[in-house]
This record gives structure tokens, C-alpha cells and sequence, in this order.
């Protein structure tokens, strides 16, 4: 897996001579650091590459100088940057080796993350599926819930009554031009604009309800969807197991017959055939494990609603800042320095007693929500291996899943 448990970050101004004339160019390069040693390592590695991105600065290559941790790893080269909580080993079977090793993270949002590295988990969104099903009647870039009939499409009494407004100001230029009495008109014009205006707001408003029952009748029709792909799966897969859990957007798969490992042509067969998440791919291809959030979404809890949390941890961009200077090193900094690191400290305190306030309220939700098993325990069981039980006991109890509680 790659998780680093060491960050740093480190920035440097730099001049230089052009190729061509005299004048001089400035950079500031900022680069990201991580290690699996330590803090000092993490430093040196972000140094490093801040020197080989100034050489290709002064080749004249074009770079980018303030690097940024993007979530789900868009193609930039740098790990998933979260905070390591605890890690462990799971056991193994007497007929497979191989050890199971199991890390949880605190993710860009605040939320535990499980990261298992050969436990197949797979990630489907309702959106995802809602497309799948209903190609015709959702953009894969619209917002979930969001009905093409009812985006970009003006309601057809709109535009009557801006046909009725173009039709009113033609009669009034008759009627002025005649010296005839038109300020009638102009009342019954902006009478009947007002009228057919409120009939076309009620039919939009109750077509907007229409679109909401048909996305909660399709939002229905998802779990027997998982369902039958998954029995389809099991039928002509007679070994697989699966477990399935309903998430508060989608669904969630363990397969619990075997080890596997993201790189598996079966695990890319898995993602494909249950339509997968297409960052939680990516993000597994990546870090090379399979990932489940354990603790609810922030802006899902009723405390962030009643404002006894805020929405964003946070210290997000710098969690990984030593705190703990003495004094040599803070009478070193310069003024600017220090006001950077004053800043920083006051976040990171401020970050830590948001976390704690918040494992405090997550304890009130449950991430997902057992449904059903899928497959013959008799034939896949007796030969999985223990760590995959351990792990669906241990990730039940993380995500709080027979607890009557709601989901976020």
C-alpha cells in the first residue's frame, strides 16, 4: 500500500539569468515530501525535489511550482496525503500466507477510512448505477437527483408568454402610431404576462415534484438492480462470495471467499461488472489497496446542520507540521516565518479539537447498512482465509452497522 506516515512540504525562491539576455526571472518552487522512516526523511525527500524541479526550471522546462495534493491522486505523482490513525496485521490460513495488512486514515474531509491491501472492496455510487439503468434520463455530469427533463429546458408556457409580451408591444406600436388609446393595453398586457407567468411557475414546480418521484421510484429500483448483478455474478461464479451493505449514496461489496490484490484481472472484472466508483478505482489502481470509510461525511451529521461543528477540518493542508520546535529553531525563523508558523500551530490546535469533537458525534451514525450475503458459504468459507473474517467483524463494528442509528 502506499500510505507514507511522514509528510513535509518545502518551498524555495529562486533567481536566475535568462539564456538570452540579462534580465532575471524569479520562481518560488514548492514541493511535497514523504517517508516511511521519518519526519527528517520526509523534509529531505521534499527538498530533493524541489532541487530537481529547479534544474528543470533552469533547462527551461516548463514546471509547476506550487505542487498541491489533489484528492484521488488526479495523475500527479504524489501518494494519498492522509493522516495514518492505527495499523494493523490480520491473520492468515494455514494454505495462504500472504498477511493482511490493514491501515486507517483520516481522509481530506475528516472522516476514518479503512485501507486494506488484498480484501476486494468495491465502491458503487447510485449515480453510477442511475445511469447504467436509466441512460436516457441522466447526464453522467449532473448532480444526483437531477433529471435531464428538467436542466436546461424552459417549460413550453415560458415561452408563451414571452411570445404573448412580443405580441402585446407590436398591438401597443399599432395603437400609438393610430394616436389611438393604448394604455389598456399595456394593463391587460402586463395583467396576462403576470397570470400566464404564475401558470408556467406552478407547472415547473409540479413537474419538478413529478421528477422527484420518478428519481425516488428509480432511486428504489437500485438494491434489486445490486441484487440480481449479484446473484447473476454468483450463479456463473459458483466460488465468490460477496457481502453486500447499502451506503447513504450506493453500495458497497466485500468479496470474502479469497485474497486479491487491486492489480487482479478479477478485481478489474469485479469493478467493471458492478460498475464502480470510477475515482474509487482509480484511487485503488493508485495506492494499490481497497478503501471503505468507516465514520459518517461531515456535512451529513445533524451537528454540522445545528452549527455544534463545522463543515471542513481544519490544518488540512499542513497536518503534518512540527508543532513541537524549541527554541533555537524558532529564534532562527525570520518575522514572515514565524507569523507562518504562529498561524499554523493555532490551526493544527484548532484541528485536533475538531477532531475530537467529531469521533465524539460520529459515534451517533453508521456509515453503511448490512443487506445481504451472496454465494455458498459451504464452498468458499472453509478454505477463505481467517483474516477476511477478522476483517468483515472488525469493519461491522468500525462502521457500526447493526446499530439502529442513521446513516451518513
Amino acid at each position: 500500500m502506499l500510505i507514507p506516515k511522514y509528510w513535509a512540504h518545502y518551498k524555495q525562491r529562486f533567481d536566475a539569468k535568462t539564456e538570452f539576455d540579462n534580465t532575471r526571472k524569479q520562481a518560488t518552487i514548492k514541493r511535497y515530501g514523504w517517508s516511511e522512516v521519518s519526519q527528517v526523511d520526509a523534509v529531505n525527500h521534499a527538498k530533493a525535489r524541489v532541487i530537481e524541479a529547479h534544474k528543470q526550471w533552469l533547462a527551461g522546462e516548463d514546471i509547476l511550482r506550487r505542487e498541491r495534493a489533489e484528492q484521488y491522486n488526479q495523475g500527479n505523482g504524489i501518494p494519498i496525503r492522509e493522516q495514518i490513525i492505527s495499523e494493523q496485521s490480520l491473520s492468515s490460513s494455514v494454505r495462504s500466507k500472504a498477511t493482511t495488512h490493514l491501515i486507517v486514515t483520516r481522509n481530506s474531509y475528516g472522516a476514518q477510512v479503512a485501507n486494506v491491501d488484498n480484501i476486494a472492496i468495491v465502491d458503487v455510487d447510485n449515480d453510477d448505477l442511475l445511469q447504467q439503468i436509466y441512460p436516457n434520463d441522466y447526464h453522467k455530469q449532473s448532480l444526483i437527483g437531477t433529471l435531464i427533463t428538467d436542466k436546461n429546458k424552459p417549460s413550453s408556457m415560458k415561452l408563451q408568454v414571452w411570445g404573448f409580451v412580443i405580441l402585446f408591444i407590436i398591438m401597443a406600436s399599432i395603437i400609438a402610431w393610430q394616436s389611438l388609446s393604448w394604455l389598456w393595453l399595456i394593463g391587460v398586457m402586463l395583467l396576462g404576462t403576470a397570470f400566464l407567468w404564475w401558470q408556467a411557475d406552478k407547472n415547473e414546480q409540479s413537474q419538478l415534484q413529478i421528477n422527484k418521484q420518478k428519481y425516488e421510484a428509480h432511486l428504489a429500483e437500485l438494491k434489486p438492480f445490486m441484487t440480481a448483478l449479484l446473484q447473476k455474478r454468483v450463479a456463473s461464479h459458483p466460488n465468490e462470495q460477496f457481502r453486500l451493505y447499502e451506503t447513504p449514496a450506493g453500495f458497497r461489496l466485500i468479496a470474502v471467499h479469497d485474497l486479491v490484490l487491486p492489480s487482479d484481472d478479477v478485481v478489474a472484472e469485479w469493478l467493471t461488472y458492478f460498475h464502480a466508483d470510477d475515482n474509487y478505482v482509480r484511487l485503488c489502481q493508485v495506492q494499490q489497496c481497497f478503501r471503505a470509510r468507516l465514520t459518517a461525511k461531515p456535512w451529513r451529521m445533524l451537528e454540522v446542520t445545528e452549527s455544534q461543528l463545522n463543515k471542513k477540518i481544519p490544518a488540512n493542508d499542513f497536518w503534518f507540521i512540527d508543532i513541537s520546535l524549541d527554541d533555537a529553531s524558532l529564534d532562527a525563523m525570520d518575522e514572515e516565518q514565524y507569523e507562518n508558523f504562529e498561524q499554523q500551530h493555532n490551526e493544527i490546535k484548532m484541528r485536533q479539537q475538531w477532531i475530537e469533537s467529531y469521533d465524539k458525534f460520529a459515534k451517533n451514525y453508521k456509515a453503511c447498512r448490512y443487506v445481504k450475503s451472496f454465494g455458498n458459504p459451504q464452498m468458499s468459507n472453509s478454505l477463505a482465509p481467517k483474516a477476511i473474517d477478522e476483517f468483515v467483524h472488525w469493519h461491522d463494528k468500525a462502521c457500526q452497522v447493526d446499530k439502529d442509528l442513521l446513516m451518513a
